[in-house]
């Protein structure tokens, strides 16, 4: 709770750049709160499937070039 108390403090700090720095800290926070499209998908396996071919081919040319 201490923390809350000094985050309220901060943004009625009587120093302009404290209560500036905090409002808009504040702000943003509320806006990233009520974001609605702040859903994340999971990879899929269907995402990585260039990649995973990719390093399976310099995985098999690298083994081939060693042996």
């Amino acid at each position: 709770m201490n923390k809350v108390n000094q985050f309220q403090e901060n943004i009625n700090s009587e120093d302009p750049f404290i209560k500036g720095l905090y409002s808009d800290l504040n702000e943003r926070i509320n806006a990233y709160e009520q974001e609605e499209a702040v859903k994340i998908d999971k990879m899929h396996w269907k995402d990585a499937i260039g990649s995973i071919f990719f390093m399976l081919m310099i995985i098999v040319y690298v083994v081939y070039v060693l042996v």
